[in-house]
């Protein structure tokens, strides 16, 4: 973790991870930062409705200038092409957007996303990636991009920001 340590998307995200801790204050929610191996299995906080790993908005591509919250990255395989948050880890998947979070269970989530994503279909450009599978170049990761919209179909939480 150190060699990314410090950069923008982890400053970002523990920037967006203090804000939504705010929240379960404000939900009287009981919680308790994850220690670092859970973190590693994508879980940000325990607490007494569940796990919940937490999601900062995201760039489409590297090079785009401003984050965005119309899609959401999924992760199937991790970089080292074992699996990834969607199939372990947290019990809540919390997306931020720009005036709430939006929150998942995660199984539900992954049912959804196998039903949804042709990851068997790759695409070589992230921008092509819309329900179709993509690897980052030097990585083992398989991840697709999906439409925040469509995810809400599912079963879902909105809690608003302060």
């Amino acid at each position: 973790m150190s060699h990314w340590k410090n950069s923008e998307s982890w400053n970002t995200g523990q920037k967006v991870e203090s804000n939504f801790s705010d929240l379960l204050d404000l939900r009287n929610i009981k919680w308790e930062k994850a220690t670092r191996n859970e973190q590693f299995n994508h879980i940000d906080y325990k607490t007494s409705i569940g796990s919940i790993d937490v999601k900062a908005k995201k760039k489409i591509s590297r090079s785009d200038s401003k984050y965005q919250s119309d899609f959401v990255w999924l992760e199937f395989k991790n970089v080292q092409g074992k699996h990834g948050w969607l199939w372990c880890g947290a019990d809540i998947i919390a997306f931020e957007r720009d005036d709430d979070f939006v929150l998942f269970r995660r199984q539900e989530l992954l049912h959804w996303a196998m039903e949804k994503c042709k990851t068997r279909t790759l695409v070589e450009n992230s921008r092509d990636a819309l329900y179709k599978g993509y690897t980052r170049k030097g990585r083992k990761d398989l991840i697709s991009i999906v439409k925040m919209k469509d995810m809400m179909e599912i079963y879902h939480k909105i809690w608003k920001k302060q």
